[in-house]
């Protein structure tokens, strides 16, 4: 069965110098990983696949041939749905997208459609390809958000009696606990001022480098207590050296 759907690129594997693995979130039919061909000793051809159009978070049209027998299905043709150029060429918005494909793809087990889910990536990726888009909060808001889609969500109960984060109970309480499970009163308000904040309006977010460095390290551990065996993220290394500079 031919299936033509809007998808949004996770990620690249090199299979063999004429081929690819490339995992995909699609809008019909969730996640799925594709068999991509590409033309060998630099030939071109008309109905070639372009290997270029498969960067992370790149939204393209495709049409995938469907066999349930197969964990890797087929690629019939590919084209780019919107312009993700300002995303592409930006050294910043290219690593907050490399980190959250690669998280995606390491998290991400269901392989059904999620349509909720697939429409909020594609406003993540639209307000990365904004021209004048502040990107340093972003991989922050998506990570808060994403909780939710993975059956974590964080919940937002932050007070003056409850100004405690609690990393393993996913909510505030009025004691601290441990180092391990509790983020200090900075950081616990810190994380409240981000559960706040509307995608749409993440610049508003006043957060300093080094805030936001310590959140991102806590919202992992957040995730690597609520997902069994978390793998590690190897993209959080050139987000920290990107962002550090």
């Amino acid at each position: 069965m031919n299936t033509k759907t809007e998808a949004i690129v996770l990620n690249k594997i090199k299979y063999s110098d004429s081929s690819y693995i490339v995992n995909l979130f699609t809008k019909e039919s969730g996640r799925i990983a594709v068999f991509v061909r590409v033309p060998a000793n630099g030939s071109k051809s008309k109905s070639s696949i372009k290997p270029s159009l498969f960067f992370p978070l790149n939204t393209i049209q495709t049409e995938i041939s469907h066999k349930p027998t197969r964990n890797i299905q087929t690629i019939k043709y590919c084209n780019q749905l919107n312009s993700c150029a300002n995303m592409f060429t930006d050294v910043y918005k290219s690593s907050v997208a490399l980190f959250i494909a690669e998280l995606i793809v390491k998290t991400l087990k269901e392989f059904e459609p999620d349509l909720a889910l697939y429409d909020y990536l594609c406003s993540v990726v639209n307000k990365l390809n904004q021209q004048n888009c502040q990107t340093h909060s972003i991989h922050l808001a998506f990570m808060k958000d994403y909780a939710k889609y993975l059956g974590f969500a964080i919940t937002d109960n932050y007070s003056e009696l409850s100004p405690f984060f609690n990393l393993r109970e996913g909510m505030f309480l009025p004691v601290f606990t441990t180092d391990d499970e509790s983020l200090d009163i900075d950081d616990s308000k810190s994380l409240s001022d981000l559960l706040e904040l509307d995608l749409l309006f993440v610049e508003t977010y006043n957060a300093n480098y080094r805030m936001r460095k310590r959140l991102l390290e806590k919202l992992l551990i957040y995730y690597r207590l609520h997902i069994d065996n978390f793998p590690e993220i190897k993209s959080i290394k050139v987000l920290n050296e990107v962002f550090a500079g």
